[in-house]
């Protein structure tokens, strides 16, 4: 079976991607760093599709966990085939003289320098083919007001993306997706009325999926590319 690191699987869109990897019979290495019980309960979820199924803890601001959580997965199963890069952070909304360096700090380390990490260590262990797929955001691609931190880390992103794919082709093809406005959990209303959204509805952690699989599954010749999964949003900004 092929085999998939999730990072920041234990909740909200990292666990819808883990059960749509495992529904489709992948074995799914969940990573997680503050969320052990979470972890825990998406590992037990996953039991009822029959695949293999690994947790570890892991901060990935720091190089030395990330190599800890590599060298977990290959003793046990060997190199994954696919690395999603999901975990990030959102910070709330600041104007730029309340912007402090911690947080600016923390969402260029979580978002941006990890996924450097992250992808430099699965290019080294992962002799044979691969994916890395990181999950970037609309917010990349546009400019919120009080979300300077937030665009700047996910802009950059895009960027690694293309340096990635350049540097690891032909062996590793790497790909983003940009999540427009989702509702992840119930409950959730989102700041954007649904009338603004050509779909007329919110996004779903499944419609990401959907996109996160192509390019897992993809023939390595697409590689460097970003798709927005937004509903159309935005072409009408």
């Amino acid at each position: 079976m092929p085999s998939v690191l999730i990072t920041g699987a234990a909740r909200r869109l990292g666990r819808i991607l883990a059960e749509g990897f495992a529904e489709r019979g992948w074995d799914v290495v969940i990573h997680y760093w503050r969320s052990a019980a979470e972890a825990q309960q998406t590992e037990r979820s996953l039991q009822r599709y029959g695949v293999r199924t690994l947790t570890i803890q892991g901060d990935l601001r720091k190089r030395e966990h990330i190599e800890r959580v590599f060298a977990y997965v290959t003793e046990r199963w060997g190199a994954p085939d696919v690395l999603v890069n999901n975990a990030g952070v959102f910070p709330s909304p600041h104007p730029l003289h309340e912007l402090s360096p911690e947080r600016w700090e923390e969402a260029l380390a979580v978002n941006l320098t990890a996924c450097l990490y992250t992808s430099q260590i699965f290019a080294a262990v992962q002799s044979a083919q691969g994916h890395i797929v990181n999950i970037a955001s609309l917010g990349g691609l546009r400019t919120w007001r009080h979300r300077t931190a937030y665009n700047v880390s996910k802009a950059a992103l895009l960027q690694l993306t293309r340096n990635l794919a350049l540097e690891l082709a032909p062996r590793i093809a790497v790909n983003a997706v940009c999540p427009g406005v989702l509702v992840l959990e119930p409950g959730e209303e989102p700041a954007i009325p649904v009338e603004r959204i050509p779909a007329r509805r919110y996004g779903t952690g499944r419609d990401v999926f959907e996109a996160v699989y192509f390019f897992a599954t993809a023939t390595p010749y697409i590689t460097g590319q970003w798709l927005i999964v937004d509903g159309g949003y935005h072409l009408v900004r």
